[in-house]
Parts: structure tokens; C-alpha cells; sequence
């Protein structure tokens, strides 16, 4: 039986212990996929029939690339190249082929090693392709022993690069790390034994590309301990996959990124855990203490969790270690002590070096031997040889480390920014924000400010379900950071951009919104106590007063926050203060200029959100678009999708009576339609009619547009946006926890627009109001043109998707992410605000085809009506 991998086999060479390994593993698993196993014997065979082929293809001695898929195959190219005497340079099967031209040009590699179905695009990259397992010429190679022999018969220099693996960029452009068979051969022992991580009877799930050097990390490791790898593509497969799948093949080791990890637990069923694993391994980026926490509570009891840092340069540097009854850490979790063989000091910004503090993290090893490959110049800015034969790196890591080893990382050189005159390292925003129940991820960067060329923060947010508001966002910051840390602008975002190993990608984070205004502080005093109130609300501090509420991330909530702060503030208003107020003046100039006016609404209900666009000509095509509001919900909450859907014409919101102006509310869906139907037909005397109704604000436009057919108009599209549909027993139950709670309800309802409430509590009192009375209306089938968009992360989609009964004419039915209110903000409004845009874009099209003129003769071409839209569910 082969001798266990220990620290001394790094004095050697790769090839020779792979080959005792297999040779001991003739008959046993080393490395499987779905569609092949590998056995000690198959691998020396299949490793040897490629050391012929790139031996004859005169590569001897040269880089030679591997282009493959994340397979059986991939691993035994990468043993054949190697004991060819050729270093490998593994190639991303997802990147194209101009990308990977700029790999193998550098590296001086002129032949790939690839399979069929990839053969052409490594014909794009290198001028020759071989594919050992399809040319009928290559040896049989069916005695291992005899495949053992000729894998053995070019050694190698412990010195001699092995593998060339390239950075990922996030400094620069990709650098080529030449790696030697001494420092692969420690990774591999620090990786396994050395750290207790796992020995040759582990079973390890292969998640990691094999083009970066965590995943041909992981294919030498296992190769040299005798570990069985278990390979699997999340990129190619989902990972909602990868519970079960670990469970078939029997894995108990897995290194996996917290992405996807995130994906894996989220496929478990309630009360299921992936319980076989005993040692599970982050990397790749920051993990923070409650996503440790959920990991704990989906696997084993007896499983271990790693932390681990490393980079190309140096291999597996750090591990912070969490046994089953360790607590979880608070925040960022530390990358946690170097490992055998290596040690941390951080070095300041005069270039000494310390072994505690604060600085650029570097590393010391005597295994630390690689080089950047043919850039000498660029490798010794980094590396550095030591008088007692170590070697150090300099990393471009930011670090605290504690007196006694233990190193926790701060961000990235460059990263760091200056926020009026203060160094701010925007990793310790990332750790705060990620700690929030509301985020799924955030990153935080610092960008020059275009119209004061300061350096204001932005913080990139990934919200867990229904978006958080911007100035809560900033809340959070405020209340744990000083004030100078505090992000000027909050961006939304679906996921984080990530390059194709998985790491983020800080080129394709999207620019904030910027406004054009001229930068310019209150003028006046009145304008400072506006300008007060719009920070309070929105968690600023500098902003113009010529800046727009909306842009600087206000959203409906902030807006009616600002309301009851103005209300409050103004003791008899000569102009009621409402939500519709701050969408006609949204910045403090204006607001400030409007709120001493005198001129009275003469229009509560109605909310102009958009001007129709520049150049929209007369006719139909300039005809409004009407938004009706939902339960409680000012028309101001639907400004956002108001401006991102495609229309020529204007948009109008409509909203409750009473909610913003001295009025009894309307009690039924009757009621509020007829006083709606009076707004629109004194803008609009005739169709065709355009209406997009949000929760009740569905069934109230769905009676709108009952009526006007009865009276002879054209309506040509109605959008139900997550509304149900007009029938009682097809809504969700009403459940109290108590009756008392119930008539507590009933009589907040009863009293709506009765009491003086301002602020939220007056708009909460209008929501359960629409409750009650949506429960109220029903109404027969509709046979016009409909689009049913249904929010599909919403805990009552099922109820809302249940239109089938009441439409009749020609409709469609979308599902879009987000929830109930979140689909009206970023980001996923763009989602809806894409599915209501094509259903305008038909309507005019069809409403052009019917103006077609006669043809020749006189004779009357068919209308040119859109295609019928399938009366089934799509998911957006």
C-alpha cells in the first residue's frame, strides 16, 4: 500500500507519485463524472496515450494547453502533458476564443490537447489540435504498467514548472504564474493531510474550473493523496442538482465558492441537510458569520468548516477552522492562520514589514516558488528571496493581523479610497451590509462624484427578497460607521457581476445614476429646512438642491416619510403637502418653491408621473397611459415603472380619494372606477384606452375598462400587475390571529379618512380599506386584449395566476421576479416594465395595421392584427 503524502514529497516530483498512487489504485475510483470512471489503471493508460500524442506533435519541453470540459479526460491531459516534460496551461472551456488567445500566446504554447467537441475553437487559439482519444493512431496503451513506464520516462527537476495558471485579472490584466512541481506538491499536502482536510479514502466533490488554480489544485491534490474526485459543473448543471448528487456518489469533502453553496441550500427541501459531509471548504471570497451559520445548520453534525485564502501566486496560504461545537464568528469571518511552512507579516505604507498590525499582507514559505512566467521585471516588484532561503510574496491584500497569527482581510490595495480626506477601506461597509437579514450580497466601491470630483462611496446591494429602501440602506451604515463611510448612492442589482471563474467583477458593476444638474446648496433658508428634510428622509448629507428626490434613491415609501415630515412641519400649509406635489417639484428647489404656492389641486386623485416623450407626434400614439395605484399605495409608487416603459404618450397615475386631500374614501370598486372613468374621460374624451392597474388597483381598472365598453369606447390593452382576479373565492382567506385583532381592523377600517392620521399610518389605514372593499367586487368574464403579469417570488402567486375564467379575448399571462410592491422597484421593474412595454409596442402596431389605405382597385388590405398570444403562463 502507498506511503501517506507528507510534507518531505514536496523535496520531489509530481509524476512519480501520481503514478505509485495509481499504480496502488489499479482497480479503485480515482476521478469520475457522470458519464465515466476512472480506475489507477485507465488513468495511467489514457495519462501515456496523451504524453505520445504531444510528444509526437514536437511540444516537448513547451507549455502545452488543455482545452477539455470539466471531465475524467480533463485529468488525465493534465497528467499527460505534465509527464511529457511540458508545463500545462489549462484553458476555460466557457471563454471564447479571443480570450484564450490571450493565454496561450503569452505562454508560448502552440499545441492543445482537446476532444471533438471542442476541437474547433482550439483550432481558433492554437495552430495544432490534437484529440488523443479519437485518433486511431495514437498507441492502445492497454498494459498500465506498461503506461506507468512511459509516463516515468522524462524526469523532471523539482524546480521545473509544472503548471502555468493564470491570475484573474481583478489587479490588472491576467499574469501567467509558473508553478514548480515543489510548490504543487506542498499545496497538495497543506490542502490534504496537512491540514486534516481530507486523506486517500475522502470522496471530494470537483465543483472548481480546472483553468484557475483552486481547480487544478484540487485535480493534483487528489491525484497525489489518492483521494477519489467526484467532478461536477456548475456552470454547465444546476446546483440545485448538487444535494442529490453528492448524495449518489457517496461525497464527503467539498470546496465549493459561497455562491454556490447559497444555490445548494436553498434546493433543500425543509428539514433536509446534506449530512454526509464532513469537511466543507469556502474560498474565493468574503464569508461572513450568518451565512456560516445557515452552511452549519444544512450539513452533518460532525462536519467541519474551513475558511481558507490563498491566490495563484502562493497557493493555499491561510485557514481559519470551525469544528462542529466552535460558535460561528461575528462579521467578516477571518481567512485565519497560515499554514505548515508559511508565515504572515503586513507590511506599511513606508514598505517595513511587521508580524502584527495593519498593512499589505506577505507571505513567507520556503515552498513559495513560483514566478510570473517571462516577466522577470513583474516578478521581482512581488516576490523576494530571502537570506535564509525563503521566499515572499506581496500580496495586494489588506490585512489585520492579530498577535497571535490570526489574519483577518480588510479589502484590496487597490480599493481603498479617500472620502474627505479620510482612508476608507470600503470592505468593512461590505461586512456590515452583508450582515443584514434584507441582503443577499453587497459590495461597496468608491467613484469619483462627476459634478464636485470628490470620492463618494456607492454600495451595490443584492436585496433577499422584496427590495429594502435606499435610506434604510444608508440607515444601517449611519448607525455603525462614521458619517464619511456612508454610501452616496445605493444600486440595486439582480446578482453581482462575476468573471468566469466566479470571482466578482468589479469592471461591470454599472454606473450609479448621475444627474446633470448643476451642484448648487440651499439659497435660501427655506431651502436649507427642505434641504434638511429631504436628507433626513433619504440618509444624505451633500446633495444639490437641483437633484431629483427619485435619483437620489427616494422611493414611495420615502416620499410619503417626506410627507408626514413636511406635515408636521408646516402647522396650515397653503398647499396640502402630498406625494403628488413631490412628483411634480422632486428636487428642494422646486418642492420648496411649490410648497408656498397657492394654487389648489383641483385633481387629488390624479398624478402626472411622466410628460409624454419629445417627439411624440398628435393622434393615437401620444394618447395617455393610465396607471391605476393599488390599496393604501400613492400613485408615486409607480413613477419608477412609469419611466421605464416604452410609451410616446403621457402617464397619469390615479389614487385613492381621501388619501392625499380632505375626502371621504369611495367604499366599492364601483365607486372608485366612475370617479377614476370622470379623471380620464375629461383628459381623454375618447379611446382607445390604455390601463395598467396594480393589486386592487386591477380590479378597479378591470371595472374601468367593463364601463367603457358598455358605453361604446375602445380599450385596447389592460395590464392586471399582480392583481387577483375580480371573484372573492378566488382570493386567499383573511386570517386574524385573534378576534380582538379583528375588530381592531374593523374599526381602523371604519374610521379611514374620517380621523386626522397623518404619515404612514394614514395610508396603512387606506390599504386594509381596499382589502376590504377588493373583497367585495365581483364581476363576469372581460373579452378584450389583457396581459396578467404575476410576481412570482410573491407568497400569493398561486392566487393571483387564476384569471383563466375571466378572460375571455385575447391575453397572456408573465411571471417576473420579485415581490408584491418589490416588482415596482429596481431591480425588477425593469422586468415588468420590458413585458408591459411589447404589449403597447402590439397594440400600436395592430392599431396601425387597421389605418392601412386601400389597396390598388380600391380594393381593403386585412387588418394587420399581432399573432394571438397563447392563453398559457410564461416566465419572464
Amino acid at each position: 500500500m502507498v506511503a501517506p503524502l507528507t510534507e518531505e514529497h514536496a523535496a520531489g516530483t509530481l509524476v512519480p507519485r501520481i503514478v505509485e498512487v495509481a499504480l496502488d489504485a489499479a482497480e479503485r475510483v480515482l476521478a469520475a463524472d457522470d458519464e465515466q470512471r476512472l480506475t489507477g489503471a485507465d488513468l495511467l493508460v489514457r495519462a501515456a496515450r496523451v504524453r505520445a500524442a504531444v510528444l509526437a506533435a514536437g511540444a516537448a519541453g513547451r507549455p502545452v494547453a488543455v482545452l477539455r470540459g470539466h471531465d475524467v479526460g480533463a485529468v488525465a491531459a493534465v497528467l499527460g502533458v505534465i509527464a511529457s516534460g511540458s508545463p500545462v496551461v489549462v484553458l476555460d472551456p466557457t471563454t471564447p476564443a479571443e480570450r484564450l488567445r490571450h493565454y496561450v500566446e503569452p505562454a508560448g504554447a502552440t499545441v492543445c490537447v482537446s476532444d471533438a467537441r471542442r476541437a474547433d475553437v482550439a483550432a481558433q487559439v492554437v495552430p495544432t489540435v490534437i484529440d488523443p482519444d479519437s485518433d486511431p493512431a495514437a498507441p492502445a496503451g492497454a498494459d498500465h504498467l506498461a503506461a506507468a513506464a512511459e509516463l516515468l520516462a522524462v524526469p523532471a527537476r523539482p524546480q521545473d514548472p509544472a503548471v502555468i495558471v493564470y491570475t484573474s485579472g481583478s489587479t490588472g490584466r491576467p499574469k501567467g504564474v509558473a508553478c514548480d512541481h515543489r510548490s504543487i506538491l506542498h499545496d497538495a499536502w497543506v490542502n490534504s493531510l496537512g491540514t486534516g482536510c481530507y486523506d486517500a479514502g475522502s470522496v471530494v466533490a470537483h465543483l472548481l474550473p480546472m483553468a484557475f488554480s483552486a481547480g487544478i489544485g484540487v485535480t493534483l491534490a487528489c491525484l497525489l493523496v489518492g483521494a477519489r474526485q467526484e467532478l461536477f459543473d456548475p456552470r454547465r448543471r444546476s446546483v440545485a442538482e448538487l444535494p442529490a448528487w453528492m448524495r449518489r456518489t457517496g461525497v464527503d469533502v467539498l470546496h465549493a465558492s459561497p455562491a454556490i453553496l447559497r444555490g445548494a441550500m436553498a434546493a433543500l427541501a425543509p428539514g433536509e441537510r446534506m449530512d454526509g459531509l464532513v469537511s466543507v471548504t469556502v474560498a474565493g471570497e468574503t464569508v461572513h458569520g450568518g451565512e456560516l451559520s445557515t452552511i452549519r445548520a444544512a450539513v452533518g453534525p460532525r462536519c467541519v468548516l474551513r475558511n481558507r485564502y490563498g491566490s495563484t501566486e502562493t497557493w493555499l496560504m491561510a485557514e481559519f477552522r470551525l469544528d462542529p461545537a466552535d460558535p460561528s464568528p461575528q462579521g467578516a469571518t477571518p481567512v485565519g492562520f497560515a499554514v505548515p511552512g508559511a508565515r504572515f507579516e503586513v507590511q506599511d505604507e513606508d514598505g517595513a514589514r511587521h508580524p502584527h498590525g495593519t498593512g499589505r499582507v506577505v507571505v513567507t514559505s520556503p515552498w513559495l516558488t513560483g514566478s510570473y512566467w517571462g516577466a522577470p521585471e513583474r516578478t521581482a516588484e512581488v516576490y523576494r528571496d530571502n537570506p535564509d532561503g525563503t521566499r515572499s510574496f506581496l500580496t495586494s491584500d489588506v490585512g489585520s493581523l492579530d498577535e497571535d497569527g490570526c489574519l483577518r482581510l480588510l479589502g484590496r490595495t487597490d480599493h481603498s479610497v479617500k472620502v474627505r480626506g479620510l482612508l476608507v477601506e470600503p470592505g468593512e461597509v461590505d461586512a456590515l451590509l452583508f450582515a443584514q437579514p434584507d441582503v443577499r450580497e453587497a459590495v461597496v466601491v468608491g467613484r469619483p462624484d462627476p459634478r464636485t470630483g470628490r470620492t463618494v462611496l456607492v454600495a451595490y446591494v443584492v436585496p433577499t427578497g422584496a427590495r429594502p429602501q435606499a435610506s434604510a440602506v444608508r440607515a444601517v451604515v449611519r448607525e455603525n460607521l462614521p458619517a464619511h463611510m456612508v454610501p452616496a448612492h445605493v444600486v440595486f442589482l439582480e446578482a453581482l457581476p462575476r468573471t468566469e471563474r466566479g470571482k466578482l467583477d468589479r469592471s461591470r458593476l454599472p454606473e450609479p445614476p448621475t444627474s446633470t444638474a448643476v451642484f448648487q446648496n440651499p439659497r435660501s433658508s427655506w431651502e436649507q429646512v427642505v434641504h434638511e428634510q429631504f436628507a433626513a428622509v433619504l440618509e444624505l448629507q451633500e446633495f444639490s438642491v437641483h437633484d431629483d428626490f427619485f435619483e437620489l434613491g427616494g422611493d414611495s415609501l420615502a416620499a410619503e416619510a417626506l410627507v408626514a415630515r413636511m406635515t408636521d412641519l408646516l402647522d396650515n400649509p397653503r398647499v396640502p403637502v402630498t406625494t403628488a406635489l413631490l412628483v411634480s417639484a422632486p428636487t428642494v428647489a422646486q418642492f420648496a418653491a411649490a410648497s408656498r404656492r397657492t394654487v389648489r389641486n383641483e385633481r387629488p386623485t390624479l398624478v402626472p408621473l411622466r410628460p409624454a416623450r419629445e417627439g411624440a407626434g398628435d393622434g393615437e400614439d401620444a394618447s395617455p397611459l393610465f396607471f391605476v395605484a393599488g390599496a393604501g399605495s400613492a400613485a408615486v409608487a409607480l413613477r419608477t415603472l412609469a419611466h421605464r416603459v416604452d410609451h410616446p404618450g403621457p402617464v397619469f397615475g390615479l389614487q385613492a380619494n381621501g388619501l392625499e386631500n380632505r375626502a371621504l374614501p369611495d367604499w366599492s370598486i364601483e365607486r372608485i372606477a366612475r370617479r377614476h372613468l370622470a379623471v380620464v374621460r375629461e383628459l381623454q374624451p375618447h379611446g382607445p384606452y390604455r390601463f395598467v392597474g396594480h393589486s386592487m388597483g386591477g380590479l378597479v381598472a378591470y371595472e374601468m375598462v367593463r364601463e367603457l365598453r358598455a358605453a361604446g369606447e375602445e380599450v385596447d390593452l389592460l395590464v392586471e400587475l399582480d392583481s387577483f382576479a375580480p371573484d372573492p373565492a378566488l382570493m386567499p382567506p383573511r386570517t386574524f390571529p385573534t378576534l380582538f385583532a379583528r375588530v381592531k381592523d374593523d374599526v381602523s377600517v371604519a374610521l379611514t379618512g374620517i380621523l386626522p392620521d397623518p404619515g404612514r399610518g394614514h395610508y396603512r389605514r387606506f390599504h386594509h380599506q381596499g382589502i376590504v372593499i377588493g373583497r367585495r367586487y365581483s364581476a363576469p368574464a372581460y373579452d378584450g386584449r389583457v396581459l396578467v403579469v404575476v410576481a412570482a417570488d410573491d407568497h400569493d402567486a398561486a392566487y393571483r395566476r387564476r384569471w383563466e375564467r375571466h378572460l375571455t379575448g385575447q391575453w397572456s399571462l408573465v411571471e417576473v421576479p420579485g415581490m408584491h410592491n418589490s416588482i415596482l422597484r429596481d431591480p425588477f421593474v425593469d422586468a415588468v416594465a420590458a413585458h408591459v412595454s411589447v404589449a403597447l409596442a402590439e397594440v400600436r402596431r395592430a392599431r396601425r395595421g387597421r389605418r392601412t389605405p386601400p389597396g390598388p382597385c380600391g380594393s381593403q388590405p386585412a387588418a394587420e392584427d399581432p399573432a394571438p398570444v397563447p392563453q398559457s403562463a410564461a416566465t419572464s
